[in-house]
């Protein structure tokens, strides 16, 4: 019989195997990691993925065998709860909207560029960088290049050039 973190992660995986290793997921993965607290085994069930600029962001999934119960991390977030199948709910709906906070971080990106005084081309040279970056997961797709070039040159014609606000 399968223990509790067994048959969650059977489930995770059948439920993100359409999102698994894709770009535009930032390269999402699992990382398996177990303790024992006294007589209590926990396992830590961590879905990692890559924003844009290679910063490593995590979900994480902790569950309490002796205790039944799974609790979902999602930055600030805190759920617990006793049903598998919330836990994959609530993981598939973070997992859904890691493509728009991707773009979110790349829009940050462009900000941060435009606010330290660089000019509309250096910021367009940078995300052409991006595009062909070699990590899988901090690299960008020619989707999120398109949203963003579109964005930066929203960002720049709003403002004249000499200075960029970044608000």
């Amino acid at each position: 019989m399968a223990t509790l973190a067994e048959e969650v992660q059977k489930q995770l995986v059948a439920t993100l195997a359409p999102y698994m290793g894709k770009v535009s997921f930032g390269n999402l993965r699992f990382q398996i990691s177990e303790w024992t607290e006294g007589e209590r085994k926990i396992v830590n069930i961590a879905i990692v993925y890559e924003t844009p600029g290679s910063s490593t962001n995590q979900l994480n999934i902790t569950v309490d065998e002796s205790k039944g119960a799974m609790t979902f991390i999602d930055g600030e977030a805190e759920r617990q709860t006793k049903e598998i199948s919330e836990v994959v709910l609530f993981v598939e709906e973070a997992v859904r909207s890691i493509p728009e906070r991707r773009l979110e971080r790349l829009r940050e990106t462009v900000r941060r560029w435009a606010g330290q005084g660089r000019s509309r081309a250096e910021v367009l040279a940078e995300l052409n960088r991006l595009l062909r970056a070699d990590l899988i997961g901090g690299t960008i797709t020619h989707h999120e290049l398109k949203a963003t070039i579109q964005y930066c040159l929203q960002l720049f014609s709003a403002q004249p050039e000499e200075r960029v606000e970044t608000r």
